[in-house]
């Protein structure tokens, strides 16, 4: 793997580490004014969305413990995570 990747890969198992939660959503359609608004109103919320790349998410997954997750991930892909309550980033998305 790429030095690039494996900071990335690093970046996210730290990300993963340290939130209580994450959701992946399939950001599909969704145009840039309105993927902007979401990062505004989860912000607000204590959480953050980022964009990734499946195969970068799944060895984070990996790496941090969370499972396997091959067959599940698929398209377009951002995951969202944060420090305060699940419910509260989950209304917002």
């Amino acid at each position: 793997m790429r030095p690039e990747k494996q900071s990335i890969t690093k970046e996210y198992v730290s990300r993963l580490n340290a939130s209580p939660f994450f959701i992946v959503v399939d950001y599909k359609g969704l145009k840039v004014s309105h993927l902007t608004e979401l990062r505004k109103r989860l912000n607000k919320a204590g959480a953050e969305v980022h964009i990734i790349k499946n195969s970068i998410f799944r060895l984070a997954a990996k790496e941090a413990g969370v499972g396997e997750l091959n067959g599940n991930l698929a398209g377009q892909m951002a995951v969202v995570t944060g420090q305060k309550d699940i419910s509260t980033a989950a209304k917002v998305v």
